[in-house]
């Protein structure tokens, strides 16, 4: 009986490692096929209308890099999951302030900010701005959970980002004013590839990456990443030692 359910368990496995490839695939194909399409229809069409009609020709450029940006997140997101996957240790060889971390981040993510005019509030007492981690697992950190906030937040919506020290803890709580997260989806949105809609289906891109690399990394640092459903939003908290931030 004990080697029968062992096979079973075994089976079930396999049956399970295979889904998430397919899914893998299909998610990676599905996120690259179309930017990529646009990319080479319009810029094609920019080299024809770029003397005649400069003005549609922008317009075309304009699609090119909205495409282009979805090309670089995917890559990033893959780049930061692999990183994840090959168990890379962080050795503490390149730490930061918070404050710095946070400003670097600000500025990759302000182009998506300011087209879906998402209001960025951040309070972060001084001595947490001053306390040093892996300076690329804080960028990792803000990137994904910042970005996912303005992802599901409606145009001309805010994200608060409130710093505080508790319990010999950091606790940097995300706030964004989206939907509230369904109760069964609360885990699952943390595993590798899972978003809240189908892929095929789906109207928000991405390769369901972004919050699995972000407890991954915190998991690193010594801590977690915690999720809080409100009545009228979500909030996502990171936490970290104190030990880890001392300057």
């Amino acid at each position: 009986m004990a080697e029968h359910n062992a096979g079973e368990e075994l089976q079930n496995k396999m049956r399970e490692l295979d889904e998430l490839k397919n899914t893998f695939v299909a998610l990676v194909s599905h996120e690259l096929r179309t930017p990529l399409n646009l990319i080479s229809g319009y810029l094609d069409l920019t080299l024809e209308e770029l003397e005649r009609d400069p003005e549609t020709a922008r317009k075309y450029l304009d699609i090119v890099e909205r495409n282009t940006h979805k090309l670089t997140r995917v890559v990033q997101e893959l780049t930061d999951f692999t990183r994840l996957q090959l168990g890379k240790e962080i050795t503490y060889l390149n730490p930061i302030p918070i404050g710095e971390a946070f400003i670097q981040t600000y500025e990759l993510l302000k182009p998506n900010l300011k087209k879906k005019h998402i209001n960025l509030v951040a309070d972060l007492p001084r001595e947490i701005q001053n306390m040093r981690y892996d300076g690329e697992s804080l960028i990792i950190l803000f990137k994904n959970l910042l970005s996912n906030a303005a992802k599901f937040s409606p145009p001309d919506g805010k994200v608060q980002v409130i710093g505080e020290i508790a319990e010999e803890q950091l606790i940097i709580s995300i706030n964004d004013w989206a939907a509230p997260i369904p109760e069964d989806k609360r885990e699952t949105i943390f595993e590798d590839f899972r978003q809240l809609e189908n892929y095929l289906t789906r109207k928000y891109e991405g390769m369901g990456l972004g919050l699995a690399v972000a407890r991954r990394t915190a998991l690193f640092l010594g801590g977690n990443i915690q999720l809080l459903v409100r009545d009228d939003g979500n909030t996502f908290k990171i936490i970290l030692p104190l030990e880890n931030g001392k300057d």
